[in-house]
């Protein structure tokens, strides 16, 4: 996998809030506002250097993989439902 340089700051600007870890566990969606709260400086760190942070909280080991991730690309993802308007009488 290639080296993502991008910034946090540089990847929500592009539209993505998470960062997508896969593990013993499956797949872990990490918000970055949720990170903001633990790690210093989240905003200058690129998702290499998030990625080398990260551990799994059941195994110990680092995520075999990480990416930034959209919301819309979460499994099962439905953007909204519409329910049709009703008169009420």
């Amino acid at each position: 996998m290639a080296a993502d340089s991008r910034t946090v700051t540089q990847l929500e600007a592009e539209g993505y809030h998470h960062i997508c870890g896969e593990c013993c566990k499956g797949y872990v969606w990490l918000p970055f506002n949720l990170l903001r709260k633990t790690v210093r400086g989240l905003d200058s760190m690129t998702v290499d250097q998030i990625g080398a942070k990260m551990r799994c909280d059941r195994c110990g080991c680092r995520p075999t993989r990480y990416y930034p991730a959209r919301q819309e690309d979460a499994p099962g993802y439905v953007r909204g439902f519409s329910y049709p308007k009703t008169d009420a009488t």
